[in-house]
């Protein structure tokens, strides 16, 4: 076995070089070139053609995934050579198996050479070493071609490759490329393989146009959502004619800020309001944005010729407040929602009173 002083150059810089500039290279997923090779390899299977098959991954994982398809390759391939870090579970006499050097380049790239009596081609993808977080997603510099010369380049390379590590098994393998001299495509073949090439591409566009269609589906339920929770999260409650009750719960930012006093303001113009009561308990944050937001809708409330009464200002709140130098001495302020509302019927002229033993009431509303 060589040492690294001896490595060859990469698989993919020989082929670039050889059909440069005529044939650019394309950007592949590890999951397009796999079905970039399934396409070549199914070409094999379905016509049953006598080939003769050499195919690299990066990781032998892939190979238990493949150990069916290329049991199927090995009855009709005269002979399949994987090239790998380590050993494929297919039987040895139905495969030449070249485990790769951690160091060496081929390592880093993703090929499939098939050679037959009607076609040859090769394909072959280096390695862009960008992280991503699916596996399927890793990208490549890809090359396909059909040119002879340049196969028969990669061959060479593929070969001397063999004759170091599997020189056992070298002398079977020149026999049998010298079975299948690389040649042109004859075109009911290629015509296959373009148009399973179509098929692939058409089922990409179908399953992206399809999650398209869910995401927009998504995004318009989740619109829906959020103008219920919107809506739930702004209630404005009739308490009685001429009194609303607005009672805030959560966090407020500015877009629930104008959602607040959009909804306050069309309260009180339908309902006729004259008093409402904005009540805070439940927001666990008051500072100096949510508190202009309050007045801002304080205000707005007041052109519509109804009085707003602030309920529920803390202790902690109330002093948060003092310490920011917020002024609300011309609004009303109550410590809770009781006395809110008790301060509401004041303002109509109304007050809430004990009904009498005799089921008559006094002031009752």
């Amino acid at each position: 076995m060589s040492n690294a002083s001896t490595r060859l150059p990469s698989l993919y810089r020989i082929i670039q070089e050889a059909i440069a500039p005529d044939v650019p290279p394309f950007t592949a997923t590890k999951t397009t070139l796999v079905d970039l090779s399934h396409t070549l390899e199914d070409c094999v299977l379905r016509n049953k053609l006598p080939s003769v098959i050499f195919t690299g991954f990066q990781e032998s994982s892939h190979w238990r995934k493949e150990t069916q398809r290329y049991l199927e390759l090995a009855h009709i391939a005269s002979s399949i050579c994987i090239f790998a870090g380590g050993t494929p579970p297919i039987p040895e006499e139905k495969h030449i198996a070249v485990t790769l050097e951690p160091s060496d380049p081929l390592r880093q790239e993703w090929f499939v050479l098939v050679l037959t009596e009607y076609f040859c081609a090769v394909l072959c993808g280096l390695d862009n070493q960008i992280a991503v977080d699916n596996e399927g997603d890793r990208t490549f510099e890809t090359i396909l071609t059909f040119q002879p010369e340049v196969v028969e380049k990669v061959i060479d390379i593929l070969m001397t490759t063999v004759e170091r590590y599997r020189p056992d098994r070298a002398a079977e393998l020149r026999q049998a490329r010298q079975n299948f001299p690389p040649r042109s495509p004859q075109g009911p073949y290629l015509t296959q393989i373009v148009g399973a090439l179509m098929e692939h591409m058409q089922r990409r566009y179908n399953q992206q146009r399809q999650l398209l269609i869910e995401l927009q589906q998504l995004n318009e339920r989740q619109r829906t959502l959020e103008e219920t929770i919107a809506q739930l999260g702004v209630p404005v409650i009739p308490l009685l004619k001429g009194v609303l009750l607005l009672p805030l719960i959560g966090s407020i930012d500015s877009q629930r800020a104008q959602r607040i006093m959009e909804q306050l303001l069309t309260g009180i113009a339908e309902q006729a309001a004259d008093v409402a009561i904005i009540d805070i308990t439940g927001v666990p944050i008051v500072d100096t944005a949510v508190t202009n937001y309050l007045l801002q809708a304080i205000r707005a409330a007041r052109l519509l010729g109804a009085q707003i009464i602030l309920t529920g200002i803390h202790a902690s709140v109330a002093q948060t407040m003092v310490n920011l130098g917020i002024d609300l001495a011309d609004v009303t302020t109550k410590n809770n929602l009781r006395e809110g509302i008790e301060a509401a019927l004041g303002v109509l002229g109304l007050e809430i009173c004990r009904k009498r033993k005799s089921g008559t009431t006094s002031g009752e509303v």
